[in-house]
């Protein structure tokens, strides 16, 4: 085991020499598959490196296959991207690169994965696995010490840092870190076998040998155990009980259980394999499992939009949103009509507070698909939020033709119109809701108000307004009520009234300390006192006029 560590010391020690030499040799021949500086580094920053990507064609026809996708597209993507997504799509394509023994290329996509994305343990551990496959001892000490600082709960990092420090005849540290992962999985053959191989570097084989036995019992086809307790035996000097060993030893090692490296090793197989594991874990409702699943399906076939639209679906149910993020950016990029993925953007976006880029997504969705009802609604209440009343109400009209049952949309439609100042349309609709929905308290608000400050109301329908604004006060004498059946009181003619129940309206708002309302009440308190009706329903920044924002589920449209 010794004399493969040398090796392979020797091996990484002559990568690491000609590292410069062949990052220099690519960058002056500018090969076909490398791209140009300008396009790396533009807005690289200090901290990234130039990724030397292999000259494709010198590769396994089957290797090729399997990174030629990726290529391309972080080649036509990168400058699309900045952030976190970035060094999540830099990692993506190390994965690969590693996982095919390019491993210089995968240092530095690994490299600007951990600098774009720091708080990522997953970075610091690969770099950590690269090293240590390549030799570089002191390189791989650091980068898994540096990942462990950020998620000590990963076990499997504490034994490979064993490992690399015992084999670099560092017994003492090996042991700490050995111990830290046997603490933390109990039943962890290879850190048993690591603490029995510090035991034995000390010359201490009885402390030893149950650390071996320990291991064999957890992995008894691990026969190198074997192997270990007979070498133990014999220098004890206990000759048959090395012989027994000695006639069961071979060569299979223990495994360690390593998701972050088996993720990695998994991309040698094909896209198929994990695409039809990732719908299995969904059958069987394990959301993780197919969220790891899909993630290698796609990493390994990057232009599979089918599976990263069901992965974005998934990482956005788990409220993995940043990454959600930049798997619908992908398929948006890849496809910029798919209206799922357009949808899916636009509702990520405003969940960070960028109304008007979702909206632009929105209208992008509907561009592909005009009978979407679901993006139609977002865009619409994103525009009434915006002020843009007239546009929302044509989109909320569309809805009401699509849904005319639906009472909430007749409403919202109601509502646009009325703050765009369509009152007659405002009427009709909201006339039509409060027939659907009778003693619908919104909409009987909303309809009280419209007749008491639009000049085409009848006389009759002021009358209603008051009427309907009496019984909401009777029912709340709050300071809402106060203010509607104000309004109506002045529509009507009774000024003393209504300023008595402005009166006590501005009292609640200034028991609550609403500044902004405060001063709307004011304004028509002023209008009441000098004989005038209200001159709107409300201002057109009310709460009212802002359509509850995107809740945490949002229904996805169906198809593409």
């Amino acid at each position: 085991m010794m004399g493969v560590m040398n090796n392979a010391r020797s091996i990484g020690a002559a990568r690491r020499s000609t590292r410069g030499a062949m990052a220099l040799t690519a960058l002056l021949a500018l090969g076909t598959v490398w791209l140009q500086p300008a396009a790396w580094a533009q807005d690289a920053g200090p901290d990234l490196e130039l990724v030397p990507h292999p000259e494709l064609s010198e590769l396994d026809p089957a290797v090729r296959a399997r990174l030629e996708p990726g290529i391309d597209f972080f080649r036509t993507q990168r400058a699309q991207l900045e952030g976190r997504p970035l060094g999540l799509a830099y990692g993506r394509i190390g994965i690969n690169y590693l996982a095919h023994g390019q491993y210089d290329a995968a240092e530095a996509c690994l490299h600007n994965a951990r600098a774009l994305d720091p708080q990522n343990p997953r970075w610091p551990y690969l770099l950590g696995y690269l090293r240590q496959e390549t030799g570089d001892a002191e390189g791989a000490v650091t980068a898994y010490r540096d990942s462990l600082k950020l998620n000590r709960a990963y076990t499997p990092g504490f034994v490979r840092l064993g490992q690399v420090l015992l084999n670099e005849g560092r017994a003492d540290e090996a042991e700490a870190a050995f111990q830290v992962g046997v603490e933390k999985d109990r039943n962890d053959p290879v850190g048993l076998m690591g603490l029995g191989d510090v035991a034995m570097s000390r010359g201490q084989p009885a402390s030893a040998i149950p650390l071996y036995q320990r291991g064999l019992r957890n992995a008894p086809e691990a026969s190198l155990f074997h192997a270990r307790l007979s070498e133990a035996y014999r220098k004890q000097g206990n000759e048959a009980a090395a012989a027994k060993e000695a006639a069961q030893a071979g060569t299979v090692e223990p495994v360690l259980s390593d998701p972050l490296v088996a993720f990695v090793q998994a991309h040698t197989r094909g896209a198929a394999h994990y695409r039809e594991a990732a719908r299995a874990a969904e059958e069987a409702g394990d959301v993780a499992a197919a969220i790891k699943f899909y993630e290698i399906t796609t990493s390994i076939q990057p232009d599979d939009t089918e599976s990263l639209v069901r992965l974005g679906e998934l990482q956005g149910s788990a409220g993995q949103l940043d990454e959600a993020f930049a798997t619908f950016a992908r398929v948006a990029s890849l496809e910029p009509d798919n209206a799922k993925a357009n949808y899916f953007v636009g509702t990520l976006l405003e969940r960070q507070g960028n109304e008007g880029e979702a909206a632009r997504f929105y209208e992008r969705a509907l561009q592909t698909r005009p009978e979407l009802v679901e993006p139609r609604i977002l865009l619409a209440n994103s525009l009434m939020r915006q002020g843009e009343f007239d546009a929302a109400g044509e989109h909320y009209a569309q809805i009401a033709h699509q849904l005319p049952d639906n009472v909430e949309v007749q409403y919202l439609l109601g509502m646009a119109w009325l703050a765009a100042g369509q009152c007659g349309w405002s009427h009709q609709v909201l006339d039509r809701a409060l027939s659907m929905q009778p003693g619908d308290g919104q909409v009987m608000v909303a309809l009280a108000r419209a007749y008491s400050i639009c000049d085409d109301a009848t006389d009759e329908q002021r009358e209603q307004a008051l009427v309907a604004a009496t019984a909401m006060y009777e029912r709340a004498p709050g300071g809402d009520s106060a203010e509607t059946l104000a309004m109506a009181a002045a529509a009507n003619g009774h000024f003393e009234d209504a300023v008595d129940l402005q009166a006590q309206a501005m009292f609640e708002a200034l028991r609550r300390g609403d500044e902004n309302a405060l001063a709307w009440l004011r304004e028509n308190m002023g209008r009441y006192e000098a004989g005038q009706p209200a001159s709107a329903a409300w201002p057109r920044t009310a709460e009212v006029y802002r359509p509850r924002s995107l809740h945490a589920s949002a229904p996805a449209p169906a198809g593409g």
